[in-house]
């Protein structure tokens, strides 16, 4: 990417100047002459220390999804890979995953703002309480998936509460070109074309061009999305730089919930009053970053990213059907540097110090009045993994972060009409050990502290009482301990991890009071296993459970359940290599019953639990795959998410559902040659 397109993007945000100052400083020590030393690593995990490192050094238990997994499963989109892994639970409104969030350890309605969702390391969590947008994800793009277990205060910072989902990229290599077009329930139709090359002079690109067009499972919700992306890159002898540009048009009807009686006359239905509502956004992403090795032993890595939403949409009540059409447009700009050395004379101690710098703009205009926040997150971390003897790593970290936070609203619920300046800053800090009895065994521990800010909508929300007295939200601040044993032999491996988090001022919506509030102390606890199992050449085998129990501790909430968290979930699959040219994969998924969300006080019945078969086979000729995959092969009818709502006759708090699709296909043929 051309330095004067650094100058003009970095220019162009006013906001940022003495952030990106700083930054700039650290990238400017980069000497491009120096020579690139080059270690042969077992095992390369990126989101474990914001850089390549050897799995077998972080004290975080990661699950790595491998590209052959993804293709082995048919998966149609990330969410289908994601469902069922051990600590994370999808909550998807309408089932074709536009509309999903992915919740770890415990997060159900809030799962999008304590669960950190990445791709290359580039953040997809938004400053609003809108969840990260997996829909922006198209699954052919993806390379592999990370799942990094518990909270990251350090490293990641704001919203590393949970765990982190990493996604990763395809990088180009020789050249491969693809084209795979899909047909299926609901009148579903998706391509997706790709072409790469990674040329002898260093050059590389990566072109690609996702579309989907649904009518999906419930009436009035019919999807367009089309999501082109493309990456220029060069690779030198002592590093890399690369360019991206991403542009998504994102189009839906959203046709609501429905209550029980609804649900049981017909569950496809929309409801009266939703059937005019949509959401329609359209979003550019501009991405530029280089690694660079300045000595033998010390490198610097940053990216500069800007991601613009302009978004519309209606959003009606089960009281009254909106007629006007609101705005919500968010702007984020970060640029995240990373100063990365070896020291050889403290056992190879793997030290990286860095910089988190972001600048939010968000708007939303209804017709209540307008919402606008500026927000500004500045962060300084340090972290070192030392080797302290052959078998034992350790791993030492701070982080000091300070958000700030200018606000202003208007119309007749207007909470701060004059204007406001909220700041906040907050330190964490890391400690976590690797013991690794022999090359199969591997134990972790890890204390780690972690914090999330008042998302810039959050404030905004008005609070129900008689003056409308604005409540200033605190600070989120949780600690994360967990113990963990791990064994790897070749392609078999398993793993079993305890945790606790406990949390000070969660950030909630309490829709009984129509205000976000602080709950009072919190506490998540915990296990959760994988396995896989190679039985032979053909055979593969995995499964996973997850034993969840979250509860408030203590305030006018104590001893109850959180919101829509399930107690137990399991996934069993198998793939089997039937012949050369055939290929069968299978998998069952269960999870237990919830509280709605919303229903803080435990008092409406649970939302049910549920268990889905899905399958899929595929033939493979020359460089043609034909493949077919059935979710929900015994057609079961169940409702993935639901939420407290109110009668519109009586006011009273009831149950509310989003029903999930019954058995449904999609057929699949693919083209790739390079």
């Amino acid at each position: 990417m051309p330095p004067s397109f650094l100058v003009a993007f970095v220019e162009s945000e006013v906001s940022l100047n003495r952030r990106v100052f700083t930054g700039v400083l650290v990238l400017a020590v980069i000497r491009p002459e120096a020579a690139i030393a080059v270690t042969e690593i077992p095992a390369v995990v990126v989101s474990a220390a914001r850089t390549e490192q050897s799995l077998l050094t972080t004290p975080a238990s990661i699950t790595v999804i491998t590209r052959e997994q993804i293709d082995a499963t048919g998966a149609r989109h990330i969410d289908e890979v994601l469902r069922g892994q051990g600590g994370v639970q999808i909550n998807d409104l309408f089932g074709d995953g536009s509309r999903s969030s992915v919740g770890m350890r415990g997060f159900g309605e809030t799962a999008g703002s304590n669960t950190l969702v990445l791709v290359d390391g580039r953040r997809l969590n938004n400053p609003d309480i809108a969840a990260p947008d997996l829909n922006s994800i198209a699954l052919e793009d993806v390379e592999r998936i990370e799942i990094v277990q518990g909270s990251a205060g350090v490293l990641f910072g704001d919203q590393a509460v949970g765990g982190i989902i990493n996604v990763i990229t395809r990088k180009p290599d020789a050249s491969r070109h693809s084209l795979k077009l899909s047909a299926g329930s609901y009148n579903t139709l998706m391509l997706h074309a790709a072409t790469s090359q990674a040329l002898v002079n260093g050059m590389n690109y990566r072109l690609s061009l996702d579309a989907r067009e649904s009518d999906n499972y419930r009436d009035h919700n019919e999807a367009s999305y089309l999501n082109g992306f493309g990456k220029l890159g060069y690779e030198h002898a002592s590093g890399s730089v690369f360019g991206e540009l991403q542009y998504i048009d994102d189009q839906l009807n959203t046709p609501g919930t429905l209550f029980a009686d609804q649900v049981l006359e017909d569950r496809r239905q929309v409801d009266p009053n939703f059937a005019n509502d949509f959401s329609d956004a359209k979003t550019t992403v501009v991405r530029t970053g280089l690694v660079q090795q300045i000595s033998d032993n010390w490198s610097v890595e940053g990216e500069l990213s800007g991601r613009d939403t302009n978004g519309e949409f209606r959003l009606s009540s089960v009281f009254a059907a909106e007629t006007e059409i609101s705005t919500q447009d968010r702007q984020v700009l970060e640029l995240t540097p990373r100063l990365i050395g070896l020291l050889p004379t403290m056992n190879d101690t793997l030290l990286t110090l860095g910089a988190d710098l972001v600048a939010s703009d968000y708007q939303l205009s209804t017709r209540f009045g307008d919402q606008v926040n500026d927000q500004t997150q500045d962060a300084l971390y340090v972290q070192a993994a030392v080797p302290a003897t052959e078998v034992l790593d350790l791993t030492l970290g701070v982080r000091y972060a300070e958000v700030d936070n200018e606000l202003q609203d208007s119309g007749s619920f207007a909470i701060f009409p004059d204007g406001v300046r909220i700041e906040d800053d907050v330190t964490v800090a890391t400690f976590g050990l690797t013991i690794s009895a022999d090359q199969n065994w591997r134990v972790l521990f890890r204390a780690d502290q972690n914090y999330r800010f008042a998302k810039v909508d959050e404030y905004l929300q008005p609070v129900f009482t008689p003056t409308f007295t604005p409540i200033i939200l605190k600070t989120q601040e949780g600690l994360s301990l967990e113990a963990g044993v791990e064994w790897t032999a070749g392609l078999n491996n398993a793993k079993l991890l305890l945790y606790q988090l406990d949390l000070d001022n969660e950030i909630a919506y309490d829709p009984v009071n129509f205000a976000n509030i602080n709950l009072d102390q919190t506490r998540r606890q915990g296990v959760i296993s994988n396995a896989r199992w190679q039985q032979s050449d053909r055979l593969g085998l995995s499964a996973s459970y997850t034993f969840t129990d979250a509860e408030v501790l203590s305030g006018p909430y104590a001893g109850k359940e959180i919101p829509l968290v399930a107690q137990h979930s399991a996934r069993v699959g198998a793939d089997y290599q039937l012949t050369e040219r055939w290929q069968l994969y299978a998998e069952w998924f269960a999870i237990s019953d919830r509280v709605f969300s919303g229903d803080f006080n435990n008092e409406l019945s649970r939302l049910p639990g549920y268990g889905l078969i899905n399958a899929k086979a595929e033939y493979e000729v020359n460089d043609f795959v034909f493949s077919g995959r059935i979710n929900n092969l015994l057609n079961k009818k169940y409702s993935e998410v639901g939420q407290l709502s109110y009668d519109p006759n009586s006011f009273v708090a009831t149950e509310a559902f989003f029903p999930s699709p019954e058995i449904n296909f999609m057929l699949t043929a693919a083209w790739q040659f390079r």
